[in-house]
């Protein structure tokens, strides 16, 4: 069996090399494609649950319902930390409705 010269043997590793980095892109490109899938299943699932809640509409309800809590949070954060879900929506619904 003739051995291998050094310049074959580069050329075998620069072929592994190769390969390897198509397998770590197809394995990056499906991290990322599942990555997307749950993010997408998850703003799903939370815009179902403001939709549900608040019987929301349209876009523009939620964005009013975003910035309400946007700015309740921001001017309250301790006193958000110790109020419940049912005491929190009452505040932020009398809030959308002074503005």
């Amino acid at each position: 069996m003739a051995r291998k010269t050094d310049r074959e043997r580069l050329q075998e590793l620069e072929e592994k090399m190769e390969k390897m980095k198509a397998r770590k892109l197809q394995v990056e490109s499906r991290m990322k494609e599942k990555e997307r899938k749950e993010r997408t299943k998850r703003l799903i699932e939370i815009g179902a649950i403001f939709e549900r809640h608040f019987e929301i509409t349209s876009k523009e309800e939620a964005e009013k319902i975003a910035w309400g809590f946007k700015k309740a949070i921001n001017h309250r954060k301790e006193d958000l930390a110790k109020l419940s879900i049912d005491e929190l929506k009452k505040q932020v619904e009398k809030e959308l409705q002074n503005n």
